[in-house]
């Protein structure tokens, strides 16, 4: 049988009180933590292109892709379509490039999905869909496409409903981005910031009662 020594009895006390704070503190933290994710949305696809306007009506296109294929987007039409602009020479749109892939599967049978290519000659862009395998989806580029369709900037998304008008827009760094404005148009708003404000007010009004 062990004998306890005061020392011994001592840092096990102490031990014992060491761990108790330590629990202590991390449900306090938890909390916090908690707090804090209810109280700061999360990031989402900002609206800094003016582009084409929230609400506008874009019309039917067709034409040719960077492929050499006829393309045609109807509208009215049975599904939406998503266009993601992004640049050869984008750093950015090259790391998004893997997330988009699994997005525009995830949407398929819900949305069109097409990528835009912004700048560089046809040369340059080729080189880019093939060694990127953006053969998928059609690959158009922008200054083919109606001024309506034209955007300043990359990566960014632009979200058609099947009514031809545009439902959401946004910068897109990142998956989360891309999700943003999937869930502000399911939700009825027109940008990440509509469905943001939406939510706030939401948790005040019932924080309020």
């Amino acid at each position: 049988m062990m004998e306890w020594t005061t020392a011994g009895f001592i840092s096990y006390i102490v031990l014992w009180v060491v761990v108790v704070i330590q629990i202590i503190l991390t449900l306090a933290l938890a909390r916090l933590v908690g707090q804090l994710n209810r109280r700061i949305p999360p990031s989402g696809a900002r609206v800094i292109d003016p582009g084409p306007e929230i609400g506008e009506f874009v019309g039917s296109w067709e034409g040719v892709d960077l492929l050499g294929n006829n393309i045609s987007f109807e509208f009215p039409g049975d599904r939406g379509l998503f266009l993601l602009y992004i640049s050869p020479h984008c750093s950015s749109c090259t790391a998004l490039l893997p997330a988009a892939k699994h997005f525009f599967k995830e949407i398929s049978n819900a949305v069109e999905s097409s990528w835009v290519m912004v700048m560089g000659n046809r040369d340059t862009q080729l080189r880019y869909v093939k060694k990127n395998g953006l053969t998928r989806h059609p690959v158009l580029v922008e200054k083919s496409l109606p001024p309506s369709w034209r955007v300043k900037g990359a990566p960014f998304g632009l979200w058609i409903d099947s009514d031809g008008f545009v439902k959401t827009k946004g910068m897109v760094n990142h998956r989360e981005h891309l999700e943003s404005l999937w869930n502000a148009a399911k939700t009825g708003h027109a940008s990440y910031e509509g469905y943001a404000t939406a939510l706030t007010d939401e948790e005040t009004s019932e924080s309020n009662i």
